[in-house]
């Protein structure tokens, strides 16, 4: 039982690498073009949050900028915060984008405290602070922070 259950991880890790390395630039470019209406707005605000701007492409990475983007795992709006986190960071309405971004830039001001790095911050972001620091990377945290960089890469050219 021990090796199927270990299989299923290994495998589960697979997957998501190569959905993550096998996305076609031309997916990359709809999701920029998609959230190409909210970036003034969503940049300002990281701005005046004194959040890199880089991390607007974490957004576009988590929900292609869907405000009522929701995850199996119960993160919500276009940053997919966990409701605990939004509420957290004084956001109500984590589908509001405005009200989603001060918070996501909160949470992310936050983890490059604990973690100080871009790529810890991005994965940390997926993850949690604390699952990251006790458990290490996850496959899919892995792969949020290779879709982040390639958006941004993509974004470049």
């Amino acid at each position: 039982m021990r090796v199927i259950a270990i299989f299923v991880i290994i495998l589960s890790a697979v997957v998501v690498f190569l959905q993550a390395k096998y996305c076609l630039a031309s997916d990359y470019e709809d999701w920029l073009n998609r959230c190409e209406p909210h970036r003034v707005q969503v940049e300002r605000i990281l701005a005046d949050e004194a959040v890199s701007l880089d991390y607007y492409y974490l957004m576009v990475a988590e929900s292609r900028c869907t405000p009522d983007a929701k995850s199996d795992k119960g993160a919500q709006g276009p940053w997919q915060l966990m409701p605990a986190t939004s509420r957290h960071y004084g956001c109500d309405d984590p589908h509001d984008i405005e009200c989603a971004t001060r918070a996501a830039a909160a949470y992310i001001r936050h983890l490059e405290d604990m973690f100080g790095k871009f790529s810890d911050v991005i994965i940390a972001y997926n993850m949690g602070g604390r699952n990251y620091k006790r458990h290490g990377a996850t496959a899919e945290a892995k792969s949020l922070l290779w879709r982040v960089r390639r958006i941004k890469a993509n974004d470049s050219e």
